[in-house]
């Protein structure tokens, strides 16, 4: 939603930036590294850190969209909002792929903070990682 957003920018959560390529390019490689940390993770049965991962990726994946657009956020909350409103309310990016982010971070905080995961959450936030970084890299070039 556009309040939201808007909400964002007024109490300095999101920012607006010159577009710098080498930011959005190392935002990027950062995903990429969490998705593959995150693969070796599933590998080793460690579903915590996949699930962490998986949702890292799908962070930095979101935040070089935000940077191709101008704009920087200072909270998790407010990636949310950025990409609604310049990205989905636009119709760039498909709705279910925020919501799929919307769920890892509530995924992430359980394993993080409840331990609460298990091997089913960290292959879904998997697929959905690996599914929003390719649009996002799409999106970008």
């Amino acid at each position: 939603m556009r309040y939201q957003f808007e909400h964002c920018l007024e109490k300095g959560k999101i920012v607006k930036i010159e577009i710098a390529p080498d930011l959005i390019s190392k935002e990027m490689d950062e995903a990429k590294k969490d998705l593959d940390s995150c693969e070796r993770s599933l590998k080793e049965n460690n579903f915590k850190w996949a699930i962490i991962q998986a949702y890292y990726s799908m962070f930095h994946s979101l935040r070089a969209l935000i940077f191709s657009k101008g704009y920087r956020e200072k909270s998790h909350t407010c990636i949310k909002y950025a990409i609604e409103s310049l990205f989905v309310d636009t119709g760039t990016l498909d709705k279910q792929l925020l919501q799929d982010f919307s769920y890892a971070m509530k995924v992430r905080e359980g394993a993080d903070y409840g331990s609460v995961y298990s091997e089913d959450s960290a292959i879904e936030l998997r697929d959905s990682a690996s599914r929003i970084y390719e649009v996002s890299k799409k999106l970008i070039s």
